[in-house]
């Protein structure tokens, strides 16, 4: 997986325009910024990207030489810090750009002709704001955006193990309709545009490698697992020690191939598919996929890879993997839902850890088939809605806030999936806007607001927003 973010800086000017000669002779004592303090402001809140280029004002020759000296290194660099406005032949190499206009710097006019390109803008005053706290977050907004481009750079090298048999997207999704009668030629537009905007790589494997590694799982190692799992627990519900056991075992398996395939990321098929494999009964993931996630690490279920590139970049932007599952709109109660059988035990993405109980899977009897897990999702907060479509070069993205669905309906948490989210939310607006073609069955929620994040990110990859709520 890629480590380094390198961002090549340009400065197009320095200090004060020429027009203003007068003000350092009226005021000597305010400090006019140069380049270098301004970078290594940068550079101290970006720690772990690599900046690269000059300080130096590039003009005349030297600018021609620079926007071309760019471009022929655009395969080892990851974006473009750009202070004034930047050339179209440096937009057009489709590099992602974070345009910043230097206030008193320069003149506006030409700045921010960005429209339908990979390009974020800011604004930087040469001289500090009178309110200092006003600079701060002028700094912030740079680096938020810088942040983005480093998000977008981690999933280059980023190996994704695919456990399935239905290679190379798997069984779940694309859907029937999603794939508008040609399956091979959906996956190969699909896994072109993947290569092309992220660099990852997805590394498929059937489930017989799955079964047979979580079959050399020795009960011992196994109970470690099973025997935190039930600690931490707030209960168990339907399902034993013993299935409990099951799945701790595919957990321990799973995390031996991503091993041995040095992969970041894990999805299989799980569910129905492993309840009906010709080999024997895989049990549920949902614990698995569960803890993966708890300890950052995408582990989506049901071969969803859309769902994983959303999860992937939740995980590098927001801090958290994110909440992923089955969507159901109800215009009536102005509600969405998500729901699944497996979670995040924190879903902030931090040290805070919400309730979990341990249950069997709704589709199973009793104590049979692994376990999975209930866990309590915070109520009357905001959430952040995502999805990915690869193959359409797009992204949804709605807003709405949590709310109990115990209020909704009885029984709440023993209606299909173990795990649902309740989102009160414009559903009239999203029911009129959906697209199941595009989207599938999936979406993933995400703890705060998080709508400019997502719209920023879909402009430095070349995605069109769909606002779904709006």
């Amino acid at each position: 997986m890629k480590k380094n973010t390198k961002i090549y800086v340009v400065f197009s000017s320095s200090g004060l325009q020429g027009e203003i000669k007068i003000y350092p002779v009226y005021h000597p004592e305010k400090e006019i910024l140069k380049n270098e303090n301004i970078l290594e402001m940068l550079k101290e809140r970006c720690k772990d990207i690599e900046f690269i280029g000059e300080t130096e004002p590039v003009k005349g020759e030297k600018f021609n030489y620079a926007i071309a000296n760019i471009i022929n290194q655009k395969e080892n660099i990851d974006g473009i810090l750009y202070f004034g406005t930047p050339p179209d032949k440096l937009i057009k190499a489709g590099i992602p750009i974070v345009a910043v206009y230097p206030l008193w710097g320069q003149w506006m006019p030409t700045f921010n002709f960005y429209k339908g390109e990979k390009v974020l803008t800011s604004i930087l005053p040469v001289l500090y704001d009178k309110n200092r706290d006003v600079f701060s977050k002028r700094l912030d907004d740079i680096e938020k955006k810088l942040k983005l481009v480093q998000a977008i750079s981690k999933m280059k090298g980023l190996r994704v193990l695919v456990v399935t048999d239905i290679p190379v997207l798997g069984e779940y999704e694309p859907t029937s309709f999603q794939i508008e009668g040609n399956r091979e030629k959906y996956e190969k537009i699909y896994l072109s545009n993947l290569k092309q905007i992220f660099g990852t790589e997805l590394i498929v494997i059937p489930q017989i490698e799955l079964f047979e590694e979580m079959n050399k799982v020795k009960d011992n190692e196994g109970k470690k697992v099973s025997e935190k799992w039930i600690k931490e627990a707030e209960g168990i519900k339907g399902t034993n020690e013993k299935e409990i056991l099951k799945s701790a075992k595919l957990y321990l398996a799973m995390k031996n191939l991503m091993g041995k395939y040095n992969c970041g990321a894990i999805t299989t098929e799980g569910y129905t598919v492993f309840a009906k494999y010709e080999k024997g009964v895989i049990p549920s993931q949902g614990l698995p996929s569960s803890q993966f996630y708890t300890d950052g690490i995408v582990a989506t279920s049901e071969t969803l890879i859309d769902s994983l590139i959303t999860q992937q970049l939740g995980l590098y932007i927001i801090g958290s993997t994110g909440f992923n599952g089955d969507y159901i709109i109800d215009p009536i109660t102005d509600v969405s839902i998500i729901g699944h059988c497996e979670c995040p035990f924190n879903p902030y993405g931090d040290e805070r850890k919400i309730p979990y109980i341990i249950r069997n899977l709704p589709l199973w009897e009793e104590n049979k088939g692994g376990a999975c897990v209930q866990v309590k999702l915070p109520i009357n907060e905001v959430v952040t809605v995502v999805k990915i479509s690869m193959y359409k070069k797009k992204i949804s993205v709605s807003t709405g806030k949590t709310v109990s669905g115990e209020e909704l309906f009885e029984g709440w948490d023993d209606i299909l999936c173990r795990t649902k989210l309740a989102i009160k939310t414009n559903a009239k607006a999203l029911l009129k806007n959906l697209d199941w073609k595009t989207f599938g069955n999936h979406r993933v929620a995400f703890y705060g607001d998080y709508r400019q994040k997502i719209k920023d990110l879909a402009k430095l990859i070349g995605f069109e927003v769909v606002e779904k709520d709006l």
